[in-house]
């Protein structure tokens, strides 16, 4: 699902003078927000002036270094280490919080009590239901990801395979355009949910 803003955009050419109004508008809120478009690698394409940038989102596993023995610590520290050491080019770790996301444990509860015969059992499977509910609308998780640029797409592959032999320590996987997008929706308005 390839899509590119900039041709898009070239290819509509405002006609009357309102179309041109609010052509020159969207151009003052491009210059601010400057996504580009998609890849068909799945890539994001970015355009800032003139220059041109790709970049790729990765999801990484995350530890817990509170809860982790002497061992796993040292791994955890020694490979971090050897990461940016090894890593030239440009990355970025954005860590953010996003809501808590329980549907399918919702849909499951849902199921049973639909399925259930027994009066207190159902009180039991509706207790857990609101329980869930309430993680959903009041509690957030903190999610780490991993920004990594190139100029071009073939440059941004070697990237990201250089990245993947970090895969022991990183655990990264390659996640859907909706997660991307919902990402940058969320770096690009702070104050929302979701």
């Amino acid at each position: 699902m390839e899509f590119d803003a900039i041709k898009e955009k070239a290819s509509k050419r405002p006609k009357n003078r309102k179309d041109k109004k609010l052509a020159k508008q969207i151009n003052k809120v491009n210059q601010v927000y400057p996504i580009a478009g998609i890849t068909a690698e799945g890539f994001i394409k970015s355009k800032v002036g003139f220059t041109e940038v790709f970049f790729e989102i990765l999801d990484v596993q995350k530890y817990d270094l509170y809860m982790m023995d002497d061992n796993e610590f040292n791994f955890v520290t020694e490979n971090n280490w050897n990461f940016h050491k090894q890593v030239s080019f440009p990355i970025k770790k954005v860590y953010m919080n996003f809501p808590e996301e329980n549907q399918l444990q919702q849909e499951y509860f849902k199921h049973k009590i639909e399925t259930s015969t027994s009066p207190i059992q159902i009180n039991v499977l509706n207790n857990e239901l609101e329980k869930l509910k309430h993680i959903e609308r009041n509690y957030e998780t903190r999610d780490c990801y991993l920004f990594i640029f190139a100029k071009n797409s073939d440059e941004l592959n070697k990237r990201i395979d250089v990245v993947k032999r970090f895969d022991n320590f990183l655990g990264t996987k390659k996640m859907s355009i909706e997660k991307k997008k919902k990402i940058l929706f969320r770096l690009n308005n702070h104050n929302t949910r979701g």
